[in-house]
């Protein structure tokens, strides 16, 4: 019989190795969008992120004021003071709620330290009992009074909540008594600190930020800021805000809110 002639097999080619980048997965790519900014929100290093502080003026803030509260303290530029954070500081992502957080962070630290606090909830209803009509379940922002009056509607603080004239007050209340949160206007130079310190540089948006100071540095001549913008703000979710920054920042409206631990 005649030998079968074996049938050869064809050696299939070794498929390439696709590069880092492939024509065929760049054809899937969209577009660069330009992100649509609403009011109160700001694009940092491609993140889009929220602030949240609007306060109408109201006259009977002042028959309640910090600095009646504050212990004597020589020298307050002088000395060093910090209350202890929780061990992960909330992020508001692009919500306006930085109320709800800085308040949410004044109950999480010392010295009351408060094991858990739900930061949207206290925005949300302090947007339903705020000075601002229409408000309720929409993305804008709210006042640090309402946060505060909520704070005191869940027993979350048992006194009245006050308010500093100036930062020396503010400074006084720290060393002595605890942490404040702050609404003010939020300027560029705040967003993205530059070594840590916040400046205020810029132009400042129609919407301001609130925020926690939670102690001071006297190296720095500045009080401790721990933001609600997760752990890439800063150093590590926290900055420095100038003492002097804090007495400008009154003087353009805006306000510092503190309750006392009974």
């Amino acid at each position: 019989m005649p030998r079968k002639t074996p049938i050869r097999k064809r050696k299939r080619k070794k498929p390439k190795s696709a590069p880092a980048s492939h024509q065929i997965l760049r054809k899937a790519r969209r577009s660069a969008v330009k992100s649509e900014l609403h009011e109160g929100q700001q694009l940092i290093g491609g993140t889009l992120l929220g602030t949240g502080f609007v306060q109408e003026a109201d006259p009977r803030d002042g028959d309640f004021p910090l600095g009646a509260v504050v212990g004597g303290v020589d020298d307050p530029r002088s000395k060093e003071k910090v209350w202890q954070l929780p061990n992960h500081l909330l992020n508001q992502g692009s919500t306006n709620s930085c109320v709800g957080h800085a308040c949410a962070h004044f109950i999480l630290a010392a010295p009351r330290m408060v094991q858990t606090v739900d930061a949207i909830a206290l925005w949300h209803r302090a947007q339903e009992i705020d000075e601002f009509a229409n408000n309720e379940g929409t993305n804008q922002g709210t006042s640090v009074r309402a946060g505060f009056k909520v704070l005191r509607e869940r027993n979350l603080i048992t006194s009245d909540y006050r308010w500093a004239n100036n930062a020396d007050e503010a400074l006084r209340f720290i060393l002595t008594r605890g942490p404040v949160v702050v609404g003010s206007k939020w300027y560029p130079g705040m967003g993205q600190p530059t070594n840590g310190v916040m400046r205020l540089s810029g132009s400042a948006g129609s919407m301001g930020h609130a925020y926690l100071l939670f102690g001071f540095s006297p190296d720095q001549d500045a009080f401790l800021v721990a933001n609600s913008w997760g752990l890439t703000f800063g150093i590590d979710g926290c900055a420095f805000l100038p003492y002097d920054a804090l007495d400008q920042l009154i003087e353009e409206d805006g306000v510092v809110c503190s309750a006392i631990e009974e």
